[in-house]
């Protein structure tokens, strides 16, 4: 009976643990490997120039992360406080070649991406799998009416493919070409990120993304609150 007995713990503690290590939040990891800026999901609102200007602006923006690193990579490290130890940009670079056209400027303020956005995207990107925690960017919106981008950290476990967080984030744009006018919006996201809220994140990745897109939400709505005001 105790051999029995003792059997059932061991297993339910050995089920236990495998329970526990499958559930990885983003202090599990200290470096990281980022894979640039996804623009396909990217809507553009209110922006007097062409398709093929804002796709070809698109691939000059991902090519700052390898032509100006001090910038944007170290930028990015000391805010998130890891290590990125890899940059490779050939997915999000196919991603825009691949982007239709006649969907790409739109004349309404489009929704915010959501989880699931976040999940077929990932899919869609075909990263290949190894070890470790992987960082890709969503945009969701560039908005030359408010003159705001809107950004999404994507955070994944690089071995098994699977979303681990996300943070929404607005960014003010400006500089002179279509290139630095929204790498600017993008770069301005990197100040957002608060390293404390990053390391305190416990929940799970649905939580999260409710909590991110909400934020987005009210921030949207409240710079259309103070505009309306002026």
């Amino acid at each position: 009976m105790r051999k029995i007995l003792f059997a059932a713990v061991a297993l339910f503690a050995c089920s236990f643990m495998s329970m526990a290590q499958e559930v990885k939040t983003l202090d599990d990891y200290s470096e990281v490997r980022f894979y640039g800026i996804d623009f396909a999901p990217v809507k553009v609102v209110a922006a007097n120039e062409t398709e093929s200007e804002f796709i070809d602006a698109f691939g000059k923006i991902n090519n700052l992360f390898l032509t100006e690193p001090d910038k944007y990579i170290v930028a990015l490290e000391d805010r998130l406080k890891k290590k990125i130890v890899y940059v490779d940009i050939d997915n999000v670079i196919n991603q825009i070649g691949a982007i239709d056209e006649s969907e790409l400027k739109v004349n309404h303020t489009p929704k915010p991406l959501t989880e699931q956005d976040a999940e077929f995207e990932l899919q869609d990107l075909d990263i290949k799998p190894t070890e470790g925690l992987g960082l890709v960017i969503l945009a969701g919106e560039l908005n030359k009416g408010t003159d705001y981008g809107t950004f999404y950290y994507v955070f994944f476990d690089n071995d098994t493919m699977k979303v681990l967080d996300v943070w929404p984030f607005k960014g003010k744009s400006g500089g002179i070409g279509l290139c630095n006018y929204w790498a600017r919006a993008y770069y301005r996201t990197i100040a957002e990120i608060n390293p404390t809220k990053f390391y305190q994140s416990k929940k799970k990745i649905k939580a999260g993304v409710t909590n991110g897109v909400n934020t987005v939400k009210e921030k949207i709505a409240g710079d259309s609150d103070e505009k309306k005001q002026q």
